[in-house]
């Protein structure tokens, strides 16, 4: 118990949970402007209620309080439970009068995060914006979603609902990266091919492997590719005959070296994202799959995400973090520094990935964004899901006067040709630097 003490604490069927919010007013949950996302009104009668102003829009980050908990309602409970002194507490409970929890301000930009929410309006998806020089999560916003507030109370509805408003699509969610895992499959080929940087394909729209056919998006015919041009048109045919020269094994130690089947010390759930492939056990159609993002292949946008912020950062990576402060109700302040989480790739091994995103916005797939004053760097992904609409990917990040500011990734569940995620990367980045 004491090496799990705080799970046990956090677990939302623990009976302490209930005692001890009679007693305390529960401390609110504030953007980095110190807007609040929830906080307590106490009721004439003594009663709490607890307050989402924004109601959906940070629901998955929030979590709601009541019949059980979830997100930073649950994982912080502590904090947003603790009164500054306990003397000063145990003589208010035997005053029988509650006392005021801590507050904790949070990373999150909030007028951000709205914008992105409306614009998935009527669609699923997630978007995941962060700091990659200090691992300082800005936004983190998951479509669709519910009101905290009346959650409990409409639980049997939203929970039955076929949208899954309750998935935590951003952190969560598990989907084929498609052509965005072409970042991971060029790492590989920068350690497993000596002579990476002089591999060429011609492309004439498709790549015959075993009895499967790859093609390249919307039937292009990309002709005589090497890699940076493979990368920022988004060949298939280039980067499932690299994966099939280099094997399975090559891509799936690559992923494991980038921590793809672990967290990142986040403060919510995560799903574990995945690559199942080996050249010992699968076949050639699997690996070339495998290379541009299908098969087997599972990653949650939180991953990419990192993924982004650690090329951005020349190969280092910051651990993500939401809680930037807590302040007590005497004022006192315990503010979170970053922390270092660690290397996943090389210095030169980054630099070489960005200049393949350069050339994604600069000529190729990603040649709409632009912004004055702002560098971009990106990679757009499509993935095909089988009986369903494609899902359409972007993750990449900023540079204002040389220094890394945001990575954006944003995915749109089975958008297909209708919603995709780059025009939302524009979106946002215009709202932002405006």
């Amino acid at each position: 118990m004491l090496v799990d003490q705080e799970e046990i604490s956090a677990n939302a069927y623990n009976p302490r949970l209930n005692e001890e919010k009679v007693n305390v007013i529960r401390g609110a949950i504030l953007d980095s402007a110190g807007d609040s996302l929830a906080y307590t009104e106490v009721l004439d009668d003594g009663s709490q209620q607890r307050i989402y102003p924004y109601g959906e829009v940070f629901a998955h980050v929030t979590g709601y309080v009541g019949r059980g908990m979830a997100g930073l309602e649950l994982a912080a409970n502590d904090t947003l439970l603790k009164a500054p002194d306990f003397l000063d507490t145990l003589q208010s409970w035997a005053n029988e009068e509650a006392v005021q929890g801590s507050n904790i301000r949070t990373t999150l930009n909030s007028s951000l995060q709205q914008f992105v929410y409306e614009r998935f309006s009527g669609y699923k998806g997630a978007v995941v914006i962060t700091e990659p020089s200090t691992g300082k999560v800005r936004v983190l916003m998951s479509s669709p979603s519910y009101d905290p507030a009346d959650v409990i109370d409409n639980w049997d509805n939203i929970a039955a609902n076929e949208d899954s408003p309750l998935y935590a699509r951003a952190t969560q969610g598990l989907y084929p990266p498609g052509s965005t895992f072409k970042l991971i499959t060029a790492l590989a080929m920068m350690r497993a091919m000596p002579d990476y940087e002089n591999y060429t394909y011609v492309c004439d729209g498709s790549y015959e492997v075993g009895n499967n056919s790859i093609s390249c998006a919307g039937g292009a015919v990309h002709g005589y590719m090497t890699l940076e041009d493979a990368f920022a048109y988004s060949c298939n045919g280039y980067f499932a005959s690299a994966a099939v020269q280099m094997g399975g094994d090559a891509l799936r130690e690559t992923a494991e070296y980038l921590n793809i089947s672990e967290s990142f010390d986040f403060i919510l759930p995560q799903s574990e994202s995945s690559v199942v492939v080996s050249s010992e056990y699968e076949a050639d159609s699997m690996v070339a799959q495998t290379g541009i993002g299908q098969g087997e292949t599972q990653m949650t946008p939180f991953y990419l995400n990192m993924l982004t912020c650690s090329i951005a950062n020349g190969g280092v990576l910051y651990t993500p973090y939401l809680i930037d402060q807590t302040i007590d109700a005497s004022g006192a302040v315990e503010k979170t520094l970053p922390k270092l989480w660690g290397t996943m790739m090389s210095a030169a091994e980054a630099t070489y990935l960005e200049n393949l995103m350069t050339g994604v916005v600069q000529y190729g797939t990603a040649s709409s964004l632009y912004h004055e004053g702002v560098s971009i760097y990106g990679k757009t992904g499509t993935a095909q899901i089988d009986g369903g609409e494609d899902h359409s990917w972007f993750t990449g990040y900023t540079k204002v006067n040389g220094q890394v500011d945001l990575a954006i990734t944003v995915l749109v569940e089975n958008g297909g040709s209708e919603k995709r995620a780059a025009p939302i990367v524009q979106q946002i980045i215009d709202y932002y630097y405006s």
